[in-house]
């Protein structure tokens, strides 16, 4: 009879737990609004996931890692380097790239010029083209005027004259 209800207790104990936790990480199905960009974003990047970038000005660049993910990277001083380099590189005292810490990025050219980062940011792919309208990299698609639609019987009859 203990034994039976040891057993009992103890799935009890598993089923209640599984509810539990099962409970906690449902999500709510609705996608999570973006944030507003800030230059001061405390995201870290996985330096091996670093894929391209693109220099938005001198100080600030879209960094694109693994997964289609991008950030919005800003940097404490400008860098005349980052709109003319060809490549770029890293150096932080892990595997990550985060805007505390020391971490730099490196631009080829004259003199490798070092970095260091203010602000990283993870942005959605509408907020990073949002950035290139903004810093002039890409062109805004012309939107032509609707033209009005045609209606039939609104003609202009002309009076006769009067006299």
């Amino acid at each position: 009879m203990k034994l039976t209800k040891n057993v009992i207790k103890q799935i009890f104990i598993l089923v209640f737990s599984s509810i539990l936790l099962a409970s906690c990480a449902t999500n709510s199905g609705e996608p999570r609004a973006p944030r507003d960009i800030t230059e001061t974003g405390s995201d870290c990047i996985s330096i091996r996931t670093i894929r391209d970038y693109t220099p938005l000005d001198r100080s600030s660049l879209i960094l694109e890692g693994g997964g289609n993910r991008q950030y919005y990277v800003t940097l404490v001083v400008s860098s005349f380097e980052l709109r003319s380099s060809h490549r770029i590189g890293v150096d932080s005292r892990d595997e990550w790239l985060c805007p505390y810490g020391g971490d730099q990025l490196i631009f080829d050219g004259f003199g490798n010029n070092r970095v260091s980062v203010r602000g990283i940011m993870r942005i959605t792919p509408d907020q990073a083209e949002e950035l290139l309208y903004k810093h002039g990299k890409k062109e805004r698609p012309e939107q032509q005027d609707p033209t009005p639609p045609e209606l039939e019987g609104a003609e202009v009859e002309e009076l006769g004259e009067i006299g």
